[in-house]
C-alpha cells in the first residue's frame, strides 16, 4: 500500500537525514519504506504518515538495495502499538476463519 510519508532518522555517517518519501507495503507491525540512501539495522526513525499526520517510531530490521530504481528498501517495525497509524483495519492476530 503506498501511503506518503516523511521519515526522519541519522544515517551511519552521522548526517540528520529528513526525506519525504512513500511505503510500498505496510502491516499491523511496520511497513517498507522506498528510501534515496541506505539506513543502518538498528537505526530508530520517525515516520510521519501524511494522510493521517500521524507520527510513529520504528526500527529498520533490514534494508536492501532495489537495483532496477536506484532506491533503498527499508524494513521497518514499529516501536509502539500502530493502532489506525496507517487508515487500515488489519484482521486480529491468529483469526484464520477469515480466509477461508
Amino acid at each position: 500500500m503506498r501511503v506518503p510519508v516523511e521519515v526522519r532518522c541519522t544515517t551511519a555517517d552521522g548526517r540528520r537525514l529528513e526525506e519525504k518519501t512513500h511505503t510500498a507495503v505496510v502491516s499491523v507491525q511496520g511497513a517498507m519504506v522506498q528510501m534515496s540512501c541506505m539506513v543502518e539495522m538498528g537505526a530508530e526513525m520517525e515516520i510521519t504518515n501524511h494522510f493521517s499526520q500521524q507520527t510513529a517510531k520504528f526500527r529498520v530490521v533490514w534494508a536492501r538495495n532495489a537495483e532496477d530504481s536506484g532506491s533503498w528498501e527499508i524494513g521497518v517495525e514499529s516501536l509502539q502499538p500502530l493502532g489506525d497509524f496507517w487508515g487500515v483495519r488489519f484482521p486480529p492476530r491468529g483469526d484464520s476463519s477469515r480466509l477461508s
